[in-house]
């Protein structure tokens, strides 16, 4: 009988110390003042991030692009979504630029810092010094302050689709992931961001419970129907701006400029 009530005293005492995810909305600042993001984190994983007209969610363990064209309000995958840009990069004629030569990065803990009554460590990814001691020490480094609360940590994995996607965008182009963008990538991936050297910093953070039809989508379409309505919204941009069609070389695709994408939709709350 002691035996049984020392257990379940433990496990009641582990319950209580437990920092599990509960529902969190975080509201963050662009450096110098030029924007938000609001990211909206529940207990369950689902989560639903905002910059400007910009809309990325998280339902169901599936993470979304919500956008708006000439034909109204729909989402697709962020898979779906890099996979067709992809696709439509290559059509086009447009080849990656390649990584080019590129600097060893190292990433370094190199303090404390409290952001919004949050307390984080303060994290460095600098290019690694030369060999050659007398050559000039690196210079380069991107700083960031995180948070590793486990209670917090549903608000670094939204927080993080959206970076996910512009480095998405970035291996397009470039045909791969460079060290640097490898090393942040690692950085990020420490917990939840309460600073991004100047260019993002955490302005206000609450706890409390978050209405599951934030979380809700409009139609979601699959790749084709994605890539159809991207091109279309293309061919509709260019016939409204009245430029001329490109000219077709003989033996290949003809090479328009690049679409523009629909315009990500504001959320409606």
């Amino acid at each position: 009988m002691i035996r049984i009530c020392v257990a379940a005293f433990a496990v009641f005492a582990l319950a209580a110390c437990s920092k599990a995810p509960e529902d969190t909305t975080a509201r963050y600042t662009l450096g110098g003042g030029v924007g938000t993001i609001t990211v909206q984190a529940a207990a369950n994983g689902d989560a639903r991030v905002e910059s400007g007209q910009q809309v990325l969610v998280r339902n169901g363990g599936t993470e979304y692009l919500v956008l708006t064209d000439s034909k109204g309000r729909f989402a697709a995958r962020t898979s779906d979504f890099i996979a067709a840009m992809g696709e439509m990069m290559r059509e086009e004629g447009m080849k990656p630029t390649g990584l080019g030569p590129q600097s060893d990065y190292e990433l370094v803990k190199k303090g404390s810092e409290t952001v919004a009554g949050v307390a984080g460590d303060v994290w460095n990814v600098r290019a690694k010094p030369a060999k050659d001691a007398k050559a000039a020490p690196p210079t380069e480094t991107i700083e960031a302050v995180i948070s590793g609360d486990p209670a917090l940590a549903n608000v670094g994995k939204a927080l993080s689709m959206q970076t996910r996607l512009g480095t998405a965008g970035m291996q397009q182009v470039q045909g791969g992931q460079g060290n640097l963008e490898k090393r942040v990538e690692e950085m990020l991936d420490k917990g939840m961001v309460l600073r991004f050297g100047d260019a993002l910093k955490l302005d206000k953070i609450e706890k409390a419970p978050i209405d599951a039809k934030v979380f809700a989508l409009p139609a979601v379409i699959d790749k084709t129907a994605l890539k159809a309505r991207l091109n279309a919204e293309r061919a509709r941009a260019r016939a409204a701006s009245g430029a001329p069609p490109m000219e077709e070389k003989p033996g290949s695709a003809p090479a328009p400029a690049p679409a523009p994408a629909p315009t990500p939709a504001p959320g409606a709350k």
